[in-house]
């Protein structure tokens, strides 16, 4: 007797008394009760139970507002590549913010292509730059509330077809907000996206670990800090 067919006898032999049941169907995933509702509201719940923060705008030029003014706290901000458009929404020559290296940065300001109800997720793509994303211990992120989808199967869906041209794709999907001026330092073919971007972050809140002795840390293997800053259509 092989050693396989020594092992596949005792699973056998394990399972000969079990009662059988029946196969339960095609896996459509979990879905936390906060679903019930407003997809925007179901993030919040999720996200805020992560240990992440949430501030909500009714318009563009508010949230760049706020963000420019918590970020004034700090000598050293980090701005995403895509993120420097939203940042400056509406803002006057003098209050424009040059930014450092992510690595020397105490805050960090990102753009998200748009964040999952279901698990309280950003989507992050490495266009704004992953060191922006990662570095900082304090990570505040603008995500548009019309690209807040209820899964994350809608949510890939709509990445595979409205990416916007900017990114290389044939849709209307985020960046819609930008600044004229600097909208188009991105030209179609400079970052080339066929159909969905090369990889996909999906943050769930700051960074946590309780490897060590179960003790739970933040910011271990990221920001300590996230905050997602949610724009209405206003």
């Amino acid at each position: 007797m092989s050693d396989r067919d020594a092992i596949l006898g005792r699973v056998r032999a394990a399972l000969a008394g079990r009662e059988t049941t029946e196969h339960p169907g095609t896996f459509e995933g979990w879905r936390p009760s906060a679903l019930a509702g407003d997809s925007v509201d179901s993030f919040r719940t999720m996200f805020e139970a992560a240990g992440g923060e949430t501030e909500r705008f009714a318009t563009e030029p508010e949230a760049a507002a706020w963000v420019r003014a918590f970020v004034g706290d700090y000598e050293k901000v980090s701005i995403g590549k895509v993120a420097r458009w939203p940042l400056h929404n509406g803002a006057a020559p003098g209050e424009r913010i040059e930014g450092v290296d992510p690595a020397d940065a105490e805050v960090g300001v990102s753009w998200a292509y748009g964040a999952i109800a279901e698990t309280g997720s950003l989507i992050m793509i490495p266009l704004d730059g992953r060191r922006a994303q990662l570095l900082p211990p304090v990570h505040l992120v603008f995500v548009e509330e019309q690209n807040v989808f209820a899964t994350l199967r809608e949510a890939l869906t709509a990445m595979k077809d409205k990416l916007p041209d900017e990114l290389g794709g044939a849709g209307d999907f985020g960046v819609t907000w930008l600044d004229a001026e600097e909208k188009p330092a991105i030209k179609p073919g400079s970052d080339p996206v066929a159909s969905l971007p090369s990889a996909i972050g999906l943050h769930s809140g700051p960074s946590k670990s309780a490897d060590i002795g179960q003790v739970l840390v933040r910011g271990v293997h990221g920001p300590g800090r996230v905050i997602a800053v949610l724009v209405g259509r206003g």
